[in-house]
């Protein structure tokens, strides 16, 4: 058995040694364990901004540094001859830490204490240093090192050759692009000068540039010269265009700013540029088609022959026009035979099969309506590829801007059903009532009728009073210098404020009666100062008509009969389109409404007068009844992002412009103390009801009496003094 390795064996005392050893080491990482968490303890313990200072000093870069750290520590622990071994690596390790904290430096931390220094915290942006091209050049170096170190050195000239490379091949990129763009300036300089050259210009530049300076000589001509007797035909002043003239070309003016004008006002309009561009969108025509053919098909298979004639796409819906066809009938004819006649497919036989296209072309959601102006009937499906439309779209529209040039109040409402921007102006509708179910719209219509007239009229024409009993929706707009009075937020106030504004109508009346005008565009052409539009906004008007109720719905159609020519306009909403809110009368005197996506046909026949409301689509999807049509008109509304409404809100928060002439709207002594004011006849009426009834509260007297909450407690006052009730 020589030939057989015996296994080795160690002594006792060998054993006992290497146990030894392995317990205090042990026991030493435990105590070093113990140590470090102790002392981050005391140091976040008694210092506690210590972590806001770590935090800040590298914010996320501590992760890279912290697993390299452990990394090292753990191999000085274990393997301490890795360290001298692979060298390489451990830099490279390094260098990847320095280079993510520097890329972290560039992306912002939004809010919270990273939010001015970066992901990097404040070491990684002082050592990128100001300027992203510094901070690219800086960990240019340490991107080129890791591959060197990390690559065996054939590898390693492999990069550097392919580095070479590309680097040669940007330069020559680069050489080429700037020849390109010298070529394509060339050209422009040459055409430009071609303009200029008066022997090589066309006819029609010559003329362009001929007539400015035609007119100006004509104009100081005649300013100089003293105006002759009698009729001076029209043009006989004008130069010839034939003869040659001296004068230089003028010089073409930029295109104007994206910014409307004022109109005379000393405070400044804020730029187009705050609102977020315009969308691009892109019809697919290949789907439409083949839903175009389903459609044929699927009402050809149920014996009604129809061809679509006519497809409009829009941002959410797309309108297929329907062109019913003909059907073969046999008739009484002649003796010989019957003789064929044809007559045209009946529209209700294509209302009868809504269920069948939806079923045909997957689509809950359909509406019938007549195309106005051609003889189609017209079906609406949702689009298969929605798109949002932006208030800078319909704001750069042609309605928009002829609107804000005549001086009205230009709303931007939204994109129709053919893809065409949709603008109204408030001062011809003259009100508006909006309604809709929770999470269709409302909301986002309101926000986009106060910027649109934020973006169009400074507030020395415009002042704005908003009522908003669910606090959530107009107090962001508290401090403009738009409003008249802070965002009314408690019902009880409104009462009072309607009162003051109907005497600031009865007021605004007697001055045009003075001057001698009918409205305010006539009386502000003549008058010295200016009356500027009043809108009251309104975003719950179902608070408001159950807590004042007769008295609130007097005050609002008063109003809306006599606001119009004293440039008085309302914009009430409201989510719960019931007859006790939206009354008769408020209905006859705005005609006017929006109906966003409601729960019943209940609810649109009371904001509309017909259905199809019930159908919408939601986040936007409307119908639109003006003077303009006869029929409601569907629209995509117009999407305000919260990012353009604080710019806005700050803009005019940032700029202090002249003072602003008061409008007293509170409630001066008409219902004063002890009954001071108070209409005489109510009085007596309670008196009669106080005699039968000595425990009447004050909200029998509002049911029984149609009056407001305040006005029945300024008579329960009065009985209770008179002994006539019993004092609660």
């Amino acid at each position: 058995m020589a030939g057989i390795a015996r296994p080795l064996r160690r002594s006792p005392a060998a054993t006992g040694g290497s146990r030894f050893w392995s317990r205090f080491f042990l026991v030493l990482d435990i105590a070093i364990i113990i140590s470090v968490l102790a002392g981050v303890y005391v140091v976040f313990r008694f210092y506690p901004d210590a972590w806001e200072r770590s935090y800040m000093a590298l914010g996320y870069g501590w992760i890279p540094v912290m697993l390299w750290v452990g990394s090292v520590l753990v191999a000085l622990r274990y393997r301490p001859s890795w360290l001298v071994r692979f060298w390489n690596h451990w830099l490279a390790g390094a260098c990847t830490a320095a280079l993510t904290i520097g890329i972290l430096t560039f992306f912002e931390g939004g809010y919270g204490p990273l939010a001015f220094v970066g992901l990097g915290g404040e070491w990684g942006t002082i050592a990128m240093g100001d300027g992203l091209l510094h901070g690219i050049a800086r960990l240019a170096p340490l991107a080129l090192v890791i591959p060197i170190l990390i690559l065996p050195r054939k590898a390693g000239r492999g990069y550097w050759l392919g580095l070479a490379y590309a680097i040669r091949g940007l330069w020559l990129g680069l050489v080429a692009l700037a020849r390109g763009m010298a070529f394509v300036v060339a050209a422009i300089w040459r055409g430009v000068a071609s303009l200029f050259s008066r022997g090589a210009r066309p006819g029609w530049v010559n003329a362009v540039f001929r007539f400015p300076g035609r007119v100006l000589s004509v104009v100081s001509r005649r300013a100089h010269q003293p105006e002759p007797a009698g009729n001076v035909p029209v043009g006989a002043g004008l130069p010839d265009e034939s003869a040659e003239t001296n004068e230089p070309p003028e010089v073409i003016s930029p295109p104007p700013s994206p910014t409307l004008s004022a109109n005379g006002s000393k405070w400044k309009l804020p730029s187009l540029d705050l609102l977020a561009p315009a969308e691009a969108r892109s019809t697919d025509e290949k789907p439409l088609k083949k839903m175009a053919g389903d459609i044929e098909s699927a009402l050809a298979d149920h014996g009604v022959s129809v061809e679509v004639a006519d497809i409009k796409a829009g941002p959410r819906i797309v309108r297929f026009g329907l062109m019913p066809g003909w059907t073969e009938k046999r008739g009484a004819g002649k003796e010989g035979g019957a003789a064929p006649d044809r007559s045209r497919v009946r529209v209700q036989s294509i209302l009868a099969r809504e269920r069948d296209l939806s079923l045909a072309i997957s689509s809950p959601s359909l509406r019938f309506e007549q195309v106005p102006g051609e003889a189609l009937l017209g079906l609406e499906v949702p689009s298969p590829s929605p798109s949002k439309v932006t208030m800078r779209e319909v704001m750069d529209s042609g309605d928009f801007r002829k609107f804000a040039a005549k001086g009205g109040l230009p709303i931007a409402l939204g994109a129709d059903a053919g893809g065409d921007s949709v603008a109204v102006d408030l001062a011809s509708l003259p009100h508006m009532m909006i309604a809709g179910a929770t999470g269709s719209g409302k909301s986002v219509c309101i926000n986009s009728i106060v910027a649109s007239m934020m973006l169009t009229k400074p507030p020395d024409q415009l002042r704005m009073l908003m009522v908003d009993p669910k606090q959530v929706e107009l107090t962001p707009f508290n401090g403009i210098p738009h409003l008249v009075l802070p965002v009314i937020t408690e019902v009880d106030e409104v009462s009072p404020m309607l009162r003051g504004l109907i005497r600031e109508m009865t007021r605004r009346y007697k001055a045009m009666a003075e001057i001698g005008t009918r409205n305010i565009s006539g009386y502000n052409a003549k008058a010295r100062d200016p009356m500027p539009y009043l809108v009251l906004i309104v975003d719950e008007l179902a608070d408001l008509m159950l807590v004042g109720g007769f008295e609130i719905e007097q005050s609002l159609v008063r109003l809306a009969q006599l606001g119009r020519a004293a440039g008085i306009h309302l914009v009430l909403a409201t989510q719960r389109p019931s007859v006790k809110v939206v009354t008769g009368l408020l209905k006859a005197n705005i005609p006017c409404r929006v109906a966003f996506a409601v729960a019943s046909q209940v609810d649109a026949r009371v904001i509309l007068d017909s259905v199809g409301a019930e159908k919408l689509l939601g986040k936007g999807d409307m119908l639109l009844l003006n003077n303009d049509a006869p029929k409601p008109r569907r629209v995509q509304g117009t999407l305000v992002l919260d990012e353009e409404t604080e710019k806005l809100v700050d803009f005019w928060l940032g700029q202090k412009g002249p003072p602003l002439p008061s409008i007293n709207l509170e409630d001066d002594g008409e219902e004063g103390e002890d009954g001071e004011g108070l209409d005489e006849s109510l009085v007596d009426k309670a008196r009669e009801l106080a005699l039968r009834n000595p425990s009447l509260s004050a909200s029998t007297l509002e049911r029984r009496l149609k009056i407001g909450g305040s006005r029945a407690g300024q008579i329960v006052e009065v009985l209770e003094d008179e002994g006539l009730l019993i004092p609660r």
